[in-house]
């Protein structure tokens, strides 16, 4: 066949769909005797629910636990061969990897060897598209599973394996793209870490100052107000709205709110959670949800960045659940330089931080972009150019 007329078969004429079970070898597993020492803690990587971090990010190496050949005769796990799909069908739905090597899994896993006709990645990245349909599909009132009974009828396009192999070569490749950038984002916030070490403790000056630094008390540095006119009303929040309403905890943005009174708008402040001591630079409009947050503005002479950043440095020993700003922390003592230097120190972290959420928007964007072609190339929607084996 000639490359014309082996492209247009490609791209012309539309998949058919095959029973998964016919171009693929499915199996699954099992959990020897937990009560059995001997059948634990040995050469085979088992991959369990304790691995659900490990999935979703293409290969699988490493596992949490092994077992020993004991185990694995006396029980119904076996051994999938390297290079076997592998996808949670319960308590973490849809997640799937690729083994990176031989592995035995849980019976909470199914796992598919495949044959000539079919991709291993291919079939990855056709399950990594169907995430939404597993979940749809599960069921259970205490932990949602999908029953052995649908695997058994599963279907999927199935492409010629060139085109399969192009089409897994295209999402690879952003997804190595995509590990790239978050290297770069883990090793930006790494140094930036260093930096506030460095800066915020005056152990590294900024060229051009050399005044000695001071000590100075918190509530020296900044003032605080009561929360009590900017609580959002509502008790559940909105998905999208006018107002974002805030914690200063991890959430940061619990939701929104399309409340127009008792809106904050005297920002930059910092926002500080009473019992936990946690603590969010905010520079826009907002409400909140808890009446134990203090708002925090800085007083002259200070910059309420530098101090606020200075503030992740503390290290303070949570008690009794009690309210700390007043009674402790306000009176935590800290050494600073004039309001010159604080700003200089507090730009230099800014430029670090603007540099890592550019990252991070890049990321978010290849996410779009990937999500994008997994349903244009796993749909057959977009399809690939396939050289032919044969030029006449």
């Amino acid at each position: 066949m000639n490359a014309i007329s082996r492209s247009a078969r490609s791209q012309g004429l539309p998949w058919n769909r095959v029973l998964l079970d016919k171009v693929a070898t499915r199996g699954s597993g099992h959990t020897p005797n937990k009560k059995r020492a001997d059948y634990w803690n040995g050469s085979v990587r088992w991959v369990s629910l304790r691995d659900t971090f490990r999935m979703d990010q293409g290969l699988i190496s490493e596992t949490t636990a092994s077992i020993t050949h004991a185990g694995l005769a006396n029980s119904s796990a076996v051994v999938h061969p390297s290079g076997s799909v592998i996808l949670l069908r319960d308590a973490g739905i849809g997640k799937s990897a690729v083994l990176q090597s031989d592995m035995a899994v849980s019976q909470h896993f199914m796992a598919w060897s495949c044959g000539p006709r079919l991709n291993n990645w291919y079939l990855y990245y056709y399950l990594q598209s169907m995430k939404s349909e597993f979940e749809r599909i599960s069921n259970g009132s205490t932990i949602k599973t999908i029953g052995l009974d649908y695997f058994r009828q599963l279907t999927i396009p199935l492409p010629e394996i060139e085109e399969q192999c192009l089409i897994s070569r295209m999402l690879l490749d952003i997804d190595e793209f995509l590990a790239s950038l978050e290297q770069l984002v883990t090793k930006k916030q790494a140094i930036k870490q260093g930096l506030m070490q460095e800066l915020l403790t005056g152990r590294r000056r900024l060229p051009g100052f050399t005044e000695p630094w001071r000590t100075r008390r918190l509530c020296d540095l900044l003032t605080y107000e009561q929360p009590s006119p900017y609580l959002v009303r509502t008790s559940k929040q909105l998905d999208a709205g006018r107002v974002p309403v805030l914690t200063a905890g991890k959430t940061f943005i619990l939701g929104f709110t399309n409340e127009s009174h008792g809106i904050f708008r005297d920002h930059p402040v910092v926002i500080f959670d009473d019992f936990t001591t946690t603590s969010k630079y905010v520079d826009f409009d907002f409400k909140v949800k808890s009446s134990a947050i203090k708002i925090l503005k800085a007083r002259d002479g200070a910059d309420l960045r530098f101090v606020h950043g200075r503030m992740q440095l503390i290290d303070f020993s949570l008690g009794d659940h009690k309210r700390y700003w007043i009674s402790e922390y306000s009176k935590q003592e800290l050494l600073v330089p004039d309001v010159e230097e604080q700003t200089a120190v507090a730009q230099v972290l800014a430029d670090a931080d603007d540099e890592i959420d550019a990252l991070k928007v890049r990321i978010e964007k290849a996410r779009s972009v990937k999500q994008g072609m997994l349903q244009e190339l796993l749909t057959g929607r977009t399809r690939l150019p396939v050289q032919g084996e044969d030029d006449e």
